[in-house]
């Protein structure tokens, strides 16, 4: 016995008829390279942030050291001016026709008799 058959089979069958096989292979195809492709580019991109990643942990504990170095420095020549400013105020009060001179606004070791250069040496280490 035929059975006959239903409008919903008929449908489904010819929609199916009309999609060509090839076609749906060749946009299978296409996915499947895409998502190869996508695969790759994304594992490319994992490794470049990887590597970033311990590049930058890198290069900011290199700032964070030159950032402490520069700021030792600092405090370092804040703390020599100081020092200088201090000897050139009593150098000034002990010896005003010196300063009295206007050149260029330097003291020059010519300056500073013999003994008080000595003096300045060793409060400047030297």
């Amino acid at each position: 016995m035929d059975l006959p058959e239903s409008a919903s089979r008929v449908f489904c069958g010819r929609i199916l008829s009309m999609v060509n096989t090839d076609d749906v292979n060749a946009i299978i195809l296409a996915q499947k390279n895409m998502l190869d492709r996508f695969e790759k580019t994304n594992e490319m991109l994992l490794n470049f942030n990887n590597l970033s990643s311990a590049r930058l942990q890198q290069m900011s504990e290199r700032f964070l050291h030159h950032t402490r170095t520069l700021v030792e420095m600092k405090r370092d020549l804040d703390s020599i001016f100081r020092r200088i400013r201090t000897l050139k105020g009593k150098l000034a009060r002990q010896h005003p026709e010196a300063f009295s001179r206007k050149c260029c606004g330097l003291l020059h070791v010519s300056m500073v008799p013999s003994a008080q250069w000595e003096l300045l040496e060793g409060h400047l280490g030297g």
